[in-house]
């Protein structure tokens, strides 16, 4: 694959974390394996710090499958030890990962409660036929708003539990959640994994929701039922969910390679679905950002809308990707430099975002109702006392920026 300008200016470790951040289909390995050599040309590669861009981008198991497919490739022994033990931990996760999903779909089931899933195992198996390449943190699900009171209630049965920075909400404080997150976290009694139970992606209203259900297509997994987005809807969340966080790992991009590379997506039916929803400059740039970092083409789309893309959409994410350090997550000055700066990526984002909209996200917080419990009557006070609350964790500054 032809490096970009982009990619020459990055370090040689940096070029093969790219390079290895994702699994490319049989059309397009070859060029793959191409790009894993060039990177290791005239043996300047610094391999520990191919190792930290590795653990910075959750890539081992993907990284290591990549590299050890290529022919004849020489790797140091003790970086070829620590990628295998990372793959190998990878995989182990995948594999608990897997079977405790295969128990709360059954308990959904049982329950009657419909239930989507995304990322995690199932992502996996649907993109590159293997549950243990991509690294996860947590389970995802998707209950339908109406049904999470019940599916709550569902896990809480089988041992998982709303994770410690959770406490209990007044109706008001409930309901400012349901309009501002998009997710419950819960953690196992007995184990230290963690779900994530979702009734909305950011930025969807309602009837955008309601159409990723209507579109899903009944799956399984383990003899147990669930709804998989199809693929354009997985193209637009990918893209919506990397651009959120501004792509700052690997892992996201390189899912969105293997997607497009695949050649299963309509990209100009993506694009005109979502126009509707207001999501199309996140996916025109999650394109563009493939074609700099791997070198994918543009697909062919009437009027070339990439065109008119504003350029710090690829920018913002190009910078994010290449940093050593993740987001801030304490309460500090630079986080909250952070959080302006991706206010202003957003509404860049989506500018049919309200003002008024942006700025009830930046002032929520749900840690300022652990801080001061004040009656639902008196609801209105906490926009108010938003920046004392701010300041008095940032005082603290154990507290993190967000729960």
């Amino acid at each position: 694959m032809p490096e970009t300008a982009w990619l020459k200016r990055t370090s040689p470790a940096f070029r093969l974390m790219i390079a290895t951040s994702w699994l490319a289909p049989p059309s397009w390995q070859e060029r793959q394996e191409e790009a894993i050599r060039g990177a290791l040309v005239g043996g300047r590669l610094e391999w520990m710090e191919y190792l930290r861009l590795v653990k910075r981008h959750r890539t081992p198991a993907i990284s290591w499958a990549a590299l050890r497919r290529v022919p004849g490739l020489e790797i140091p022994g003790h970086a070829s030890e620590e990628l295998q033990k990372r793959s190998d931990a990878c995989r182990m996760q995948a594999v608990k990962h897997s079977m405790q999903l295969a128990g709360v779909l059954k308990s959904l089931n049982r329950a009657a409660i419909p239930v989507m899933t995304f990322k995690g195992p199932t992502l996996s198996s649907e993109l590159y036929g293997d549950v243990g390449l991509r690294q996860s943190r947590d389970l995802d699900l998707a209950v339908r708003p109406v049904d999470l009171p019940r599916a709550q209630a569902c896990l809480e049965k089988m041992g998982w539990r709303l994770e410690s920075t959770w406490f209990s909400l007044s109706p008001r404080q409930w309901e400012s959640l349901l309009r501002h997150e998009r997710h419950l976290c819960f953690e196992h009694t007995q184990s230290t994994s963690l779900l994530e139970l979702h009734w909305r992606n950011k930025w969807d209203p309602p009837e955008v929701s309601r159409g990723y259900w209507a579109r899903s297509t009944p799956s399984v997994w383990q003899g147990s039922s669930y709804q998989a987005m199809n693929l354009i809807d997985l193209a637009i969340y990918l893209c919506g969910h990397g651009a959120d966080h501004t792509w700052f790992r690997a892992k996201w991009l390189g899912d969105l390679a293997r997607l497009h590379a695949s050649g299963g997506v309509d990209w100009s039916t993506a694009l005109d679905q979502s126009r509707r929803t207001s999501q199309d400059r996140a996916l025109l740039a999650g394109l563009c950002l493939l074609r700099e970092a791997y070198g994918l083409p543009m697909p062919s789309m009437r009027g070339s809308p990439w065109e008119s893309l504003p350029t710090r959409l690829v920018e913002v994410p190009l910078r994010a990707l290449k940093s050593f350090e993740e987001p801030p997550t304490k309460a500090s000055v630079a986080s909250i430099r952070y959080r302006i700066r991706i206010a202003r990526y957003q509404r860049l984002l989506l500018p049919q975002m309200r003002w008024g909209d942006s700025l009830a996200d930046l002032n929520y917080f749900r840690g300022d109702f652990r801080l001061l419990r004040l009656p639902d009557s008196l609801f209105w006070a906490y926009a108010l006392l938003h920046p004392f609350l701010w300041l008095l964790r940032w005082a603290r500054r154990g507290m993190p920026l967000r729960d």
